[in-house]
């Protein structure tokens, strides 16, 4: 049967970045736990001009040119238009056939994993497949209202085909569930909602993602201390550990996908950038766990295994270290609250 995997990555990490202290400054304490500092975009970025950087680059770390790409996957829960296809105009930046299937992943954080997914059952069916999966996200509640603190910003992208592998998908999960009471972005609105009842969230996200992660290891008859490297959606630092147990995971395995320590909540990206992370640091034969989850609820498990030390230029470390701090001021101009 035919290998389908990852044959190029990239990720992005914005510049700019604030600290704890500063919202601790501004506002007495900092709701966002583990969290040190966060990444931030500035005026001239956006959800697309991010995707369109990290398939860019992700094309160019296998190399393959745009016009070899088939199918293209966008994904973010903060896109700049309610209705509009997005991914059509990363696809005409980056130079991606007209032709190609493109489609737009919203609405969840999980969204990113989606569309993943989407790009490798279309590579499986398709001869001589290649797709491009973007993830890029920024998401955004009021000043007012903890919710906010931890979200930061980035985006990471990946080249999906059967050819040149850096990674092999061995397969995936899903568990969805009906659940509100979560955050959510009403019709009309542009901030999102939290109805602040932490026992709605944290039984959702224990059973999606334990549910989902679960079914996989057993479908491929895998054991949790295979994997070397373990990725875990992060709505802030501390999340991801909660549940990590209950799988039989332990935090070395979360260490080197643990990207919202310094870049916050990264929404719909926060999976995709932890899988980019964990695999500038793997090493050939090491597996690889996702798990995303996304408010609503429901959570997608995805394993890899890795089969060639190739890396992208910049790595995920040398772009996290090359960063400007502001001050809480400046980031709410950058975040449009102060005009």
């Amino acid at each position: 049967m035919m290998s389908v995997g990852i044959s190029g990555y990239s990720a992005y990490v914005p510049r700019l970045r604030i600290k704890k202290e500063d919202y601790a400054k501004a506002w007495g304490s900092f709701q966002a736990a583990g969290v040190a500092e966060k990444s931030v975009m500035g005026f001239d970025e956006d959800v697309l001009t991010a995707a369109a950087k990290v398939s860019r680059k992700a094309l160019e770390s296998v190399p393959l040119p745009p016009g070899n790409v088939t199918r293209f996957a966008f994904a973010s829960t903060t896109a700049p238009y309610l209705e509009k296809l997005l991914s059509g105009t990363v696809l005409v930046n980056v130079g991606m056939p007209n032709g190609a299937f493109a489609s737009d992943h919203t609405t969840s954080t999980r969204a990113g994993t989606e569309a993943f997914i989407s790009a490798f059952e279309h590579v499986k069916a398709t001869q001589g497949g290649v797709a491009v999966v973007a993830a890029a996200d920024a998401p955004r509640a009021s000043m007012w209202d903890p919710l906010e603190h931890p979200m930061g910003a980035g985006a990471a992208g990946f080249v999906l085909s059967s050819d040149n592998l850096i990674a092999e998908v061995e397969g995936y999960s899903s568990y969805v569930m009906e659940h509100f009471g979560e955050r959510f972005r009403p019709t009309g609105g542009d901030l999102l909602q939290d109805l602040s009842v932490k026992k709605f969230f944290a039984t959702a996200f224990m059973t999606c993602t334990t549910k989902a992660c679960g079914a996989l290891v057993k479908k491929l008859g895998a054991k949790p201390e295979e994997y070397a490297h373990v990725v875990i959606q992060q709505p802030d630092a501390k999340t991801p550990g909660s549940v990590a147990g209950k799988m039989l995971f332990n935090d070395a395995q979360m260490a080197s996908g643990l990207v919202s320590t310094n870049l916050g909540d990264l929404g719909a990206a926060s999976t995709p950038v932890g899988l980019a992370a964990a695999l500038d640091s793997a090493k050939v034969g090491d597996r690889i766990m996702v798990v995303s989850y996304g408010s609503g609820a429901g959570s997608d498990a995805i394993s890899l295994k890795v089969v060639s030390d190739r890396k992208p230029v910049p790595g995920f470390k040398e772009q996290l270290e090359k960063k400007e701090y502001i001050d809480y001021i400046q980031y709410v101009k950058l975040k449009g609250a102060l005009k």
